[in-house]
C-alpha cells in the first residue's frame, strides 16, 4: 500500500532531528510543519519531475522539499509574506549574485553611518502607518528605511526578493513587538547600528544556506501565487500529481496580525489579508463566527483541489483540532466530511497529541486534548 511507504519514510526521516537545514531556516513562520513530513510523502507518492501542489504553502516547506527531490512545485498563499519567503527559499542564486550582497552591505553601512553623522545624501522613505512610532524607535525606522532604499534600487528581481525576505525576517526583532507569537509592545532599547547588525548577520547566514541550496537543488520549476486557494483558475484540470498541505487551524492564529509590520514595510495590503484569511482568530474569537464559515471556505478549496488533481492521486492534509466558542472541534471528522462531498476517498490517517508532537511553536494552542492529523485521501473521478 502506498501510504505504508509514507509511514516508513516518515519514521526514517524523523530519526534525523534537524528541521532547519538549507533554506528552511530563512524566516520564522508560525505553525510550520517539520520538513520531514512533506519529504516523506513526496518521496513515497511521486516520481521525479511530477507536480506537487501546496495550496496553503505558508513559508514554503513543501516546495523546498519538492525542489530538493526534483519535483516541480506549485505554492499558493493569501499572505504576501508567505509567498515572498517561499520564493526566496526556492529560487537558486549564482555565486556572483550572492557575492554581490557583500558589496551591498558595505554601501548600506556607509549610508547608515552618514545618517548618524548627519551627512545623509539619499532620499529614503519610511512608511506611514497607525502607531508607527509606538512600535518602532526612530533610529530603527531610519536604518530600516536606508536598507530598504538600497534593495528597492536593485534591478535583479531574484536578488530583490531574496533581500526583501532578509529584511522581513528582522523587522519583528528590531520593532517593539514582543515576539512573532505575542503582539504586545515592549521597550527593547535598540541601539544605533543594531538594526543593520541584525540584517547583516541574517544575510550572512542566509548566504551560506543559499550557496549550499543552489549547489544541491535540481533545476525543477517552482511557481508561487499570492492568491486565495478557493480559486485556482490559473491551474488546468487534472495536472497535479500530489497535494501536500496544511490548512490553517480554525481559531488558532492570526497570520496577518503577527506579520502586519512586515507587510507595512514591504508595501502589502494588511486589510485585504485580514479579510481573506481562512480560519483566523479574528473571525472566530473577535467576530464570533461559527464553524460553518470555516467549512464553507474549505469546501471550496477542496473543490478546486479535486479539479486540478489527477485521478487516483493523493491529497495529504496535515491539520489539528480547534476550539470554537469553548467547543472542541475534531477537525479530522470535519475534513473527512468536506473531502467526501468533493469526491475524495478517505484512505487513512495518523494522529498524535498536539501537546507532545506538534508542528505549532506556541504551546498555549496545544491543550484541551487536541490532536493533530496526517490524513490521506485519493481522488476518485468518474471515468
Amino acid at each position: 500500500m502506498d501510504t505504508d511507504k509514507v509511514i516508513m519514510e516518515l519514521e526514517f526521516e524523523k530519526s534525523n532531528g534537524n528541521t532547519s537545514y538549507l533554506t528552511h531556516n530563512f524566516h520564522s513562520y508560525p505553525a510550520k510543519f517539520i520538513p520531514q513530513i512533506p519529504k516523506s510523502i513526496i518521496k513515497a507518492l511521486t516520481k521525479e519531475e511530477e507536480i506537487v501542489l501546496d495550496p496553503f504553502c505558508g513559508c514554503g516547506t513543501t516546495l523546498v522539499e519538492a525542489k530538493l527531490l526534483n519535483r516541480n512545485a506549485i505554492g499558493i498563499d493569501i499572505n504576501p509574506i508567505a509567498t515572498l519567503v517561499t520564493r526566496a527559499k526556492t529560487t537558486k542564486l549564482s555565486q556572483e549574485e550572492i557575492q554581490f550582497t557583500t558589496t551591498l552591505l558595505t554601501n548600506i553601512e556607509k549610508d547608515i553611518g552618514n545618517y548618524y553623522n548627519r551627512r545623509i545624501a539619499i532620499d529614503y522613505k519610511i512608511p506611514d502607518f497607525n502607531n508607527r512610532d509606538h512600535w518602532f524607535q526612530q533610529n530603527v525606522l531610519n536604518e530600516l528605511g536606508i536598507i530598504k532604499f538600497h534593495i528597492d534600487n536593485l534591478k535583479n528581481e531574484k536578488l530583490k526578493t531574496y533581500l526583501y525576505a532578509v529584511l522581513s525576517s528582522i523587522i519583528v526583532t528590531v520593532s517593539n513587538q514582543e515576539s512573532d507569537t505575542r503582539f504586545a509592545a515592549v521597550d527593547k532599547r535598540i541601539t544605533n547600528f543594531r538594526t543593520f547588525s541584525e540584517f547583516s548577520k541574517k544575510l550572512k547566514d542566509m548566504n551560506t544556506r543559499m550557496s549550499e541550496f543552489s549547489r544541491v537543488a535540481p533545476d525543477s520549476s517552482v511557481r508561487v501565487y499570492n492568491t486565495d486557494a478557493q480559486n485556482m483558475s490559473f491551474l488546468k484540470n487534472n495536472t497535479v500529481d500530489l497535494i501536500v498541505t496544511s490548512p490553517p487551524y480554525a481559531n488558532t492564529y492570526d497570520y496577518y496580525l503577527y506579520h502586519k509590520f512586515r507587510m507595512y514595510w514591504l508595501g502589502y495590503d494588511v486589510r485585504m489579508v485580514q479579510a481573506s484569511e481562512i480560519g483566523s482568530r479574528n473571525r472566530y474569537s473577535s467576530k464570533r463566527e461559527d464553524i460553518s464559515t470555516f467549512k464553507e471556505n474549505l469546501l471550496q478549496c477542496f473543490r478546486e483541489m479535486r479539479r486540478v488533481l489527477k485521478n487516483n492521486k493523493y491529497a495529504v492534509i496535515v491539520i489539528g483540532d480547534s476550539v470554537i466558542s469553548g467547543k472542541l472541534i475534531r477537525t479530522n471528522e470535519l475534513i473527512q466530511e468536506i473531502a467526501a462531498k468533493n469526491g475524495f476517498f478517505f484512505v487513512r490517517e495518523i494522529s498524535y497529541s498536539l501537546k507532545e508532537n506538534s508542528k505549532m511553536f506556541n504551546p498555549k494552542f496545544a491543550s484541551s486534548g487536541k490532536l493533530e492529523y496526517i490524513m490521506f485521501f485519493k481522488n476518485r473521478k468518474e471515468e
